[in-house]
């Protein structure tokens, strides 16, 4: 990781070790970033953040796989955010979706403990959104793979959302991996950013629509063609 923090120009690195080449997790920082280290285990790293919007903090979390250790690890990120009464944030691969339509392909449906819901309902906690692919995870080759899952996403408490009112979370590309990397943006240089435009068929119901088009037209390009391509 030293190595990977020189190739990409960054200051700082905490590493919690893999055993083998299995597990370890990692968080890497720039100069002029206050950050200090306040919990970390197998399955986390938890960083109070000092910027100018607030203190607040940042986990990075990894939820296992394996049933037998899924319960301790869960209950290790639910003491850590209970304990945190200021804003705070926490993202990585949970290995657990919030409903059906997070999933592609494959089994549906489960009797097993949903972690994930059950520490969202108990801390108050609200999901980031995203923008991008809407899957994370795939089974076998991105492009043929049947299997897909949204496992990763960003998660955090009501007061971090206050303070960070714009803050966006975008899917990017696999490359090499099973997973797609995530990227938190708590400051994008418009409000707009990652957010595709929707067109609602309800607004046609509404008698200013086309006054409003027009003018959005207008202002843009001159002219009123827009109205009368659409009414063609």
């Amino acid at each position: 990781m030293e190595f990977v923090k020189r190739s990409i120009k960054f200051d700082h690195l905490f590493v919690v070790e893999a055993k083998g080449r299995a597990g370890g997790l990692c968080i890497l920082w720039k100069d002029g970033l206050s950050v200090e280290v306040v919990d970390f285990n197998k399955n986390l790293i938890a960083v109070k953040i000092f910027d100018s919007a607030c203190e607040w903090l940042l986990v990075g979390f990894y939820g296992p796989p394996y049933p037998s250790k899924k319960k301790k690890a869960w209950e290790n990120l639910m003491a850590l955010l209970e304990a945190h009464h200021g804003p705070w944030m926490c993202f990585g691969d949970f290995n657990f979706v919030l409903n059906e339509n997070e999933i592609l392909g494959g089994k549906k449906g489960s009797s097993s403990t949903n972690f994930l819901k059950d520490l969202m309902f108990e801390v108050g906690a609200i999901d980031l959104g995203y923008s991008g692919v809407k899957y994370t995870w795939a089974k076998g080759r991105w492009g043929n793979a049947t299997i897909k899952r949204r496992l990763d996403r960003g998660i955090a408490n009501i007061s971090w959302r206050l303070a960070y009112p714009k803050a966006t979370l975008t899917h990017l590309g696999a490359i090499g991996s099973d997973h797609t990397p995530i990227v938190l943006d708590t400051n994008p240089q418009s409000s707009f950013a990652h957010r595709p435009f929707r067109f609602e068929v309800a607004w046609l119901r509404d008698d200013r629509c086309a006054s409003v088009i027009d003018s959005a037209w207008n202002d843009e390009h001159g002219g009123s063609e827009f109205t009368r391509l659409c009414k063609k």
